[in-house]
């Protein structure tokens, strides 16, 4: 049975498929977050063309180009006349389920909370229980994006409050122009996760925060 035809799907389990080597070549230059991001920026602004898809990403245009190519021979892209790249049947179920983990994620400026100048933060839905400390999202996002070139936030809430791990320091008290951003972009509920991507560039913030987030899945 083909991807394509899998009533369920495992959108990380999908996204590492994509990024292994093809009938014994090279591995792909992308990594599966970059081919996540690039799928969830499909499905948010579908159509959507290579040019502006690279305009999003920090990677090459050579490298979008071989992403693209994959989505589209896993069955979850295709072209849309000139206009561009949209889902596939089989590419909406596997964004849906995406979006059940992760249904939102915005650039926000909360410079105060993070290293780095520019933020992307995604809600993560019921994965607090899996936060000790925020290393391993942190450590995730240096690994991806460059030491000393990003880095990555993890905030939970709790109680009706957005506290920061290891020890529950509830943000609010000192970042209140930060904590009301975030709790108006992305509603968090109890039980939530917000995982901060941060990086001396939008794309690359973008990128991090979702390698970040993928290691609560």
């Amino acid at each position: 049975m083909s991807r394509c035809e899998r009533k369920k799907v495992n959108w990380k389990d999908a996204m590492e498929e994509l990024a292994q080597p093809a009938d014994g070549k090279v591995a792909p230059a992308f990594k599966p977050h970059h081919g996540a991001v690039a799928l969830t920026l499909i499905g948010r602004e579908q159509p959507l063309g290579r040019y502006d898809l690279c305009e999003k990403m920090s990677v090459g245009e050579g490298t979008v180009r071989t992403l693209l190519k994959r989505l589209t021979e896993s069955g979850y892209i295709e072209a849309e006349g000139k206009q561009g790249q949209a889902l596939t049947t089989a590419g909406k179920a596997l964004f849906d389920e995406m979006s059940r983990d992760i249904p939102l994620g915005y650039e926000l400026d909360v410079r105060a909370l993070v290293m780095h100048e520019y933020a992307y933060a995604n809600l993560v839905k019921d994965k607090a229980q899996l936060i000790s400390d925020g290393i391993r999202q942190r450590d995730e996002a240096i690994i991806q994006g460059g030491y000393g070139r990003a880095g990555a936030t993890t905030i939970i809430q709790k109680d009706g409050s957005l506290v920061m791990p290891p020890n529950e320091f509830h943000i609010l008290a000192e970042y209140e122009d930060e904590t009301l951003l975030l709790i108006e972009a992305l509603r968090p509920e109890d039980g939530d996760v917000i995982v901060i991507g941060s990086a001396d560039e939008l794309n690359l913030a973008r990128e991090v925060s979702m390698a970040a987030t993928m290691t609560l899945f």
